[in-house]
């Protein structure tokens, strides 16, 4: 025992100490986790950017890692009990787990599949839920199970092995993965991950493929992806640039029946990530006022089509005078 305890001393103190300690990537989440010592590591899986590690190692990342981040229950790793969360340490919701004693600066929760839980979701990104509700209800209201399933099943396969595919919309917000795989990519590109406690693998490998049509398929991580849509439109198309300064009125500043016009169709039709504060509000008013949006299975040109943003704006009516 004394002989391992010394050399788990000597492996830890070899590490950098710029590095601020270990961390490794677990396979099932594509999330970073911080440093823990060699022997909580699981003999099973500790991978790193897509390399196993060595049984009881760890292996520096940087002083840019999250001090936490999340676990989900399928690694089987410090699961959390269920139970209704609250920001504090004494309660989480399933799948997230306290690693560090340093939190982000905004507390990322993974929700279920309720509607509470949802909401504190999007509130961990800063995002008015009902905002969020109203931007995905159209969507939702065309939600076909057995059609989800098929387009699915269609769309796995392909997009793991090459990254292409049909690329059909899933789940119940309907996001194709090429779409989630641009807002990964912009997420970590705009410095909110660290912010927020929450990093994806954006890898050109299968192991990331798999992993991002895995968490598509599942209503909670079609939740937390919507959260990052919202926060990433409020930073491109936001009033501020990276230095702080006011470059234009943005969508932050707008009223909320505003934000939801616009977020809505920038939902449904598309949009630039581009640097803070430089988001084209405009080419989004235009978007808003398009009729694209169908409930056809199989939509002809007799097809009946809808502004997708009024529809959003609608419902937002409806949820704030409940």
């Amino acid at each position: 025992v004394h002989l391992q305890a010394l050399a788990l001393a000597l492996t830890l103190a070899a590490a950098p100490s710029s590095s601020g300690g270990a961390a490794f990537v677990m396979p099932g989440t594509g999330a970073f986790a911080p440093s823990k010592p060699a022997s909580a590591l699981r003999a099973s899986g500790p991978y790193f950017r897509g390399r196993k590690l060595a049984a009881g190692s760890t292996e520096p990342l940087g002083s840019t890692m999250p001090s936490r981040n999340l676990v989900l229950p399928d690694v089987g790793i410090a699961a959390a009990p269920a139970g209704t969360y609250r920001p504090s340490a004494e309660k989480r919701p399933p799948g997230i787990c306290a690693l560090g004693s340093t939190m982000p600066s905004h507390e990322f929760v993974l929700p279920g599949t309720d509607q509470a839980s949802r909401h504190e979701c999007w509130r961990s990104f800063d995002v008015d839920p009902l905002i969020a509700e109203a931007v995905v209800w159209p969507e939702t209201e065309r939600y076909d199970r057995l059609r989800d399933f098929v387009e699915a099943t269609a769309n796995y396969g392909a997009y793991i092995t090459t990254g292409g595919g049909p690329d059909y919309s899933i789940g119940r917000y309907q996001m194709k993965p090429s779409f989630v795989e641009e807002l990964e990519k912009a997420w970590m590109r705009s410095g909110l991950a660290r912010q927020y406690g929450l990093w994806f693998d954006t890898a050109d490998n299968a192991t990331a493929r798999r992993v991002r049509i895995t968490r598509l398929k599942k209503e909670e991580w079609q939740a937390v992806y919507l959260g990052v849509f919202l926060r990433m439109l409020y930073h491109s198309y936001g009033s501020f640039d990276r230095d702080g300064q006011r470059v234009q009125e943005g969508l932050d500043a707008l009223p909320p029946e505003e934000q939801v016009r616009l977020a809505a169709a920038a939902y449904n039709r598309g949009c630039v990530w581009t640097a803070p504060g430089y988001g084209d509000l405009g080419a989004l008013r235009k978007a808003s006022r398009e009729k694209h949006f169908h409930y056809a299975l199989v939509p002809t040109r007799h097809t009946r089509r809808y502004c997708y943003a009024r529809l959003a704006l609608k419902h937002y009516r409806r949820l704030a005078q409940k």
